[in-house]
């Protein structure tokens, strides 16, 4: 299994990192647990063919996809020989580049071409004409940079609410947030979900909890030390949001080894 990272230093405020993952004969079959990382996603698949399965649904993965937030993990696999390139987006990106309401993607893996045809048959030849991984980076980083973005006063505000959030490793709260962005409770609900994709207090959530478990993967320290860092109350409290988040208990958790998790974590 291939995995490789590619900093993206030409348009960080769309792009995050771009990603090559390849899966060999000696790979297959595989399925693995997905855990969101908070961002939105735009990729291409140009040989075999992946799937992802969220609560018994199951959608079948070719071409240029694009993917919402999601708030809980859902399953990968594949069977074939099969590889995907593309882009982690900033999680305001997709908003700003296509105009629309990201939390319609909420939980979904869908052709780009369903979501605006125009965009996908400019952004295809790029991944299909590229020779290879740093000729595809160069030209998406060139058109990305000439790309018309939706920006306005609720963006801006909106990446500022992410930017505390990340400062803060996800320790804080709705009203934190408050208190440093001139903006109404209200209205930061619903331009958080509509540009983000999911609530200000869901993120938050959410990003806590990736960061816990990026740091229990790494063995940086001890699983019940990461409990109280990351503010639970208790064991009890972190078993409640691990269930929800991981779609599994503690227990089954530990008895399995995610390989293809580690990697997309970065471990």
């Amino acid at each position: 299994m291939l995995h490789t990272y590619f900093p993206s230093t030409q348009v960080p405020h769309l792009v995050e990192e771009y990603f090559h993952i390849a899966f060999d004969e000696g790979d297959i079959p595989i399925k693995s647990t997905i855990l969101p990382i908070g961002l939105t996603h735009l990729f291409y698949i140009g040989t075999g063919e992946q799937k992802v399965t969220v609560d018994g649904a199951e959608t079948l993965l070719k071409g240029l996809m694009i993917t919402g937030q999601y708030f809980r993990s859902y399953d990968f696999s594949t069977n074939s020989i099969t590889a995907s390139i593309g882009a982690n987006l900033h999680p305001t990106a997709l908003h700003k580049i296509l105009n629309i309401d990201i939390s319609e993607l909420i939980n979904t893996h869908v052709p780009l071409a369903q979501i605006n045809k125009t965009f996908h048959d400019k952004l295809l030849p790029i991944f299909e004409d590229s020779k290879d991984s740093n000729e595809l980076i160069c030209n998406l980083n060139s058109f990305f940079k000439n790309t018309s973005l939706h920006i306005n006063k609720n963006t801006q505000q909106i990446d500022r609410a992410i930017s505390l959030i990340r400062e803060k490793d996800g320790l804080l709260s709705v009203l934190s947030i408050l208190d440093e962005i001139s903006i109404s409770q209200k209205s930061l609900e619903i331009h958080f979900k509509k540009i983000v994709g999911l609530t200000p207090g869901k993120y938050i959530r959410q990003f806590r909890f990736l960061h816990l478990m990026k740091k229990y993967l790494s063995k940086e320290i001890e699983l019940i030390d990461l409990i109280y860092k990351y503010n639970y109350y208790d064991f009890s409290h972190f078993a409640k949001d691990f269930k929800l988040f991981m779609n599994q208990d503690l227990k089954s958790f530990f008895k399995q080894d995610y390989p293809l998790l580690k990697k997309y974590l970065k471990q």
